[in-house]
């Protein structure tokens, strides 16, 4: 027997019964009757070989994940402190307007399939082939239509500038279908460390590609080259790391059940991302692309604490949860998902809206005093949204997409519904109008279909609760020093001041509070499995 190579057995594919007749050795896993024995079967069974337990594996996958992230945050926030000293807020605003759309154009690119691979404990080969075929073919096709459809997005902003750019950026709707499926393996086979190492170098590659381009003054083509090779550098490395090649596609592979878990999850991505950046299109049709740019700079310091904390931790938690549905623990590991993510969210947040002139000064530097009121307004907004992961992963890792689907049409139509009204008032009123929104979501969620899902709504409201109040006096108190008492301080000054006074408010709420010091000894007994892991 080669030297690596274990035994394995089971079944043979999906609906099939009975011990395996024929096993044939090979390094990349085994072939039974003829079918590859899929990733998360192959995860599994690992795990159970090594004896590691599935919290290990998380811890280990988290601690990975947050050292990459912590890199790609550095990268990222550089990148906001440098362009915006680069590139006028009109080309970032035009690019905006083509951004919105982009996104929306990757998310059905991927059809929520990368996410049913992930969830599936049974997939098989053949299956992710197909999988990876729907993926291509759906991202040519939008590929097409971003190129054709230029001129109508030009038409309805009024900027002829759009069309190249919206034609240029199409190409990205392919590739990124493309590497949809080599993601989800990845993270089936939870080796977080090359996907942590592929964003962290698409970010830096990025970031060079756009700081590069905007010193020659190329205005918004440095930030079109920046969305390119965020795209192109994981379709060259998230291959290599899968060592997974996808075979012809097959029709007799019993795709049904994939592809119903897909579009629901579709139609949840797709309309929360929609809804998430019809912000940007009305101000971009309302009132132009300097507006748009300066409600797009606050937008993107507003996502990136988001998507640092929250995206890796779905690429973590789903997964797992997924192999703990019928575990004694799954409640307990939910209750623990939601502890993190509001002393996370919250404390971010909340803090970051307290400091927000100053810090807005000292990041993008003069002539951006406008995003701050626009940036605290999203950042209380954020902190629902942060708290409300945990719903998301439950569904997800339940397979109770249409549960969800059903409710983010409701939530998300009356957020809609806000924004438009707040558009009379400018980006503030469209600010205000998500934040709104946000804070509904959450309590529809919480109050109806989590029920369905067997985890009671009270533990988690108190879990989240104290966080909450925790943050929310000390940061409306420091925005309101901040815009009276400390306005024309220098910024730093500022900073200094009011973090001094956030210690000192947290030292004295931990001493007197036995609840918080309850939570900070469960935190670090996470943050201790992590740094384990």
């Amino acid at each position: 027997m080669p030297r690596g190579a274990l035994p394995r057995r089971g079944g043979g594919a999906a609906g099939r019964r009975g011990p395996c007749t024929r096993v044939r050795w090979h390094y990349g896993g085994r072939v039974q009757r003829g079918r590859r024995v899929g990733a998360a079967e192959r995860a599994g069974r690992d795990w159970m070989r090594r004896g590691l337990s599935i919290a290990n594996a998380a811890a280990r996958g988290g601690a990975v994940t947050l050292g990459g992230q912590l890199l790609r945050f550095g990268v990222q926030a550089v990148g906001i402190v440098v362009l915006a000293r680069l590139i006028e807020p009109a080309d970032f605003g035009v690019f905006a307007m083509v951004v919105a759309v982009v996104g929306i154009a990757t998310v059905i690119g991927d059809f929520g399939l990368s996410m049913a691979a992930v969830q599936s404990r049974t997939i098989t080969h053949q299956q992710r082939s197909n999988l990876f075929w729907t993926n291509t073919l759906l991202g040519a096709v939008l590929c097409v239509v971003g190129v054709l459809g230029a001129p109508a997005l030009a038409a309805f902003y009024g900027r002829q500038e759009v069309v190249p750019i919206m034609q240029l950026l199409a190409v990205t709707f392919f590739l990124a279908a493309v590497t949809a499926q080599f993601r989800a393996e990845l993270s089936v086979q939870m080796r977080f460390t090359w996907l942590a190492v592929t964003d962290v170098v698409a970010s830096v590659v990025a970031l060079g590609t756009a700081v590069a381009t905007a010193v020659q003054g190329w205005g918004y083509w440095a930030l079109v080259g920046q969305q390119i090779a965020l795209v192109v550098v994981p379709l060259l490395l998230l291959p290599l790391g899968a060592r997974w090649v996808p075979a012809l596609p097959r029709r007799d592979a019993g795709m049904g059940a994939l592809y119903r878990y897909g579009a629901n999850t579709l139609g949840v991505q797709l309309f929360t991302y929609a809804t998430s950046n019809v912000d940007s299109i009305l101000i971009g049709r309302v009132w132009g692309a300097p507006a748009l740019g300066v409600y797009d700079r606050a937008y993107q310091l507003f996502r990136l604490p988001m998507t640092q904390i929250a995206a890796p931790m779905t690429r973590v938690a789903v997964p797992v949860l997924s192999r703990m549905q019928a575990d004694a623990r799954f409640t307990a590991y939910v209750h623990r998902a939601q502890l993190i993510l509001a002393y996370c969210f919250g404390g971010v947040f909340f803090l970051l809206a307290a400091v927000a002139d100053p810090l807005i000064e000292l990041v993008l530097g003069p002539g951006w005093g406008a995003v701050a009121p626009i940036f605290a307004v999203l950042a209380i907004g954020g902190v629902f949204q942060g708290i409300g992961f945990v719903y998301y992963w439950v569904f997800l890792s339940l397979a109770l997409t249409g549960l969800q689907l059903r409710w983010t049409l409701i939530g998300r139509s009356a957020m809609v519904a806000m924004m438009i009204v707040g558009v009379a008032f400018g980006p503030v009123g469209v600010a205000l109008g998500s934040t709104l929104g946000q804070l509904l979501m959450w309590g529809l969620i919480t109050i109806f279909p989590l029920r369905r899902t067997g985890i009671a709504a009270g533990p988690l409201l108190r879990i989240a609760g104290r966080p909450l109040l925790l943050f929310a006096p000390v940061s409306a108190l420091c925005f309101w020093l901040s815009m009276t008492v400390l306005d024309g301080w220098n910024a730093m000054a500022q900073l200094a001041l009011l973090g001094g006074l956030i210690v000192v408010y947290l030292s004295v709420c931990l001493a007197l509070w036995p609840g918080l010091r309850r939570d900070a000894r469960q935190l670090g007994a996470s943050l201790q499995r992590v740094r384990a892991g």
